[in-house]
């Protein structure tokens, strides 16, 4: 059974509501009446009540100073109030509507009007209610899933999980909008991982996701109140709506880094090892043969290393070979391949023509030279270095290189001949 309460300082009024209430032959109500504003919110805080008949033209507190205070209420604030008022005047209609009032009806009523009205928004707010629930089971599995989970239009986030929130440390949904809009303006810019810009022009970056994701896993990096993390990043599209799905996958990303640094430099130096200079070097090769520009190939060898090995031992041959490698790295830049050929021997491929490959080189022999090696003392290197040409391939190339270093090591060492 419905209760309605009925506010109104005027007993006969309210006796013809009560009336007409009960009446009601499809429906079954518990009339509960108020003479004043002050009688009718005892009631409320002490009854149950599911809908609100109110007056507005009562002494000391009216129906629309009465209504605010209802709808300030959070223990009162959902319930329908209707206004019954003998005033028609615009004015008095909007200010209903302004002060939370659900809908009026005019003095003197129509029964059935106002049965209709009572019976209609008793209706809506049971639908109402029936959405809160639903959206708090959906927020509840929402809030069970581990993973990141994001709705949204594709522009704005329009909803959330737990899981979301403590990541970026945040207490509520809110905070996350202010924050960030959308995931997207969260994600690092770093290669190997999708960012904004790598996304392609006049393209939603969402559909693009959607895309590359039918044909590989999509990587993001996100930054999150404590530590970076990795995710795959998987989006439903559903009716006008995304759902984005985030798996943390941070640990399986370092062992996959620690795979590939293990199978690409060389564990005593970290500088690449051959297999992946003849990566970047046949890359480099089909580069700069479309562009024809230049690039300089140069073998380094450590001079009588293996008699270094032989008076200290290997691990002082170790050191030896650290040691030219620091030497070089300093001297050079970053961004050019250096490689460990084997054992003593060393490549330097640098984005120079011969002529200053030669004096690059030759200031590194000399540079090696000046360096006290410890146990060792002093440690010589030999140079073979040659230009790439145009019809060049990587064994072409590597022939003049290791030729040229022959007659570097032939003529004396420690010095730098050109193939």
């Amino acid at each position: 059974m419905r209760n309605i309460l009925c506010i109104d300082d005027i007993e006969s009024n309210l006796f013809v509501l009560e009336s007409v209430l009960q009446d009601d032959k499809n429906e079954s109500y518990n009339v509960l009446t108020a003479l004043s504003a002050h009688a009718g919110l005892d009631i409320l805080l002490r009854s149950k009540v599911d809908i609100i008949l109110l007056d507005v033209m009562m002494p000391e507190v009216d129906g629309f100073l009465c209504a605010q205070m209802i709808k300030s209420n959070k223990k009162t604030k959902d319930i329908p109030i209707i206004f019954v008022t003998a005033k028609k005047d615009d004015d008095t209609i909007d200010k209903c509507y302004a002060v939370g009032g659900a809908d009026y009806v005019n003095k003197p009523f129509n029964s059935v009007e106002l049965l209709a009205r009572v019976s209609f928004h008793l209706r809506f707010q049971d639908k109402t209610r029936l959405l809160e629930e639903e959206k708090k089971y959906v927020q509840n599995i929402l809030d069970l899933q581990e993973n990141l989970i994001i709705v949204t239009d594709g522009k704005k986030a329009l909803n959330a999980n737990k899981a979301l929130l403590n990541f970026f440390g945040l207490r509520n949904f809110s905070e996350f909008q202010s924050n960030h809009v959308c995931i997207d303006s969260a994600l690092i810019k770093e290669d190997g991982y999708f960012h904004l810009d790598s996304a392609k022009k006049n393209s939603a970056w969402i559909d693009e996701v959607v895309e590359l994701s039918k044909k590989e896993d999509v990587l993001v990096k996100i930054k999150g109140a404590s530590k970076e993390s990795v995710f795959t990043l998987k989006i439903t599209n559903f009716n006008d709506f995304y759902i984005l799905n985030l798996t943390d996958v941070t640990k399986i990303s370092k062992l996959s880094d620690e795979y590939e640094r293990a199978a690409n430099f060389d564990n005593l130096t970290q500088i690449y090892n051959r297999n992946m200079l003849h990566s970047l070097l046949n890359k480099k090769i089909n580069s700069k043969r479309e562009k024809e520009e230049k690039f300089v190939f140069i073998i380094i060898d450590i001079d009588f290393f293996k008699k270094v090995n032989d008076d200290y031992g290997h691990l002082v041959g170790d050191e030896v070979i650290k040691g030219v490698v620091n030497v070089v790295k300093k001297h050079t830049r970053a961004d050019e391949i250096f490689a460990r050929w084997g054992g003593e021997e060393f490549v330097l491929v640098v984005n120079i023509d011969i002529k200053r490959g030669l004096e690059i080189a030759e200031n590194l022999r000399r540079r090696i030279e000046e360096v006290d090696f410890d146990v060792a003392k002093k440690i010589t290197c030999s140079f073979g270095i040659t230009e790439f040409m145009k019809n060049d391939t990587l064994d072409t190339l590597t022939k003049r290189a290791d030729d040229a270093l022959y007659e570097a090591k032939k003529s004396g060492r420690n010095k730098v001949c050109q193939g």
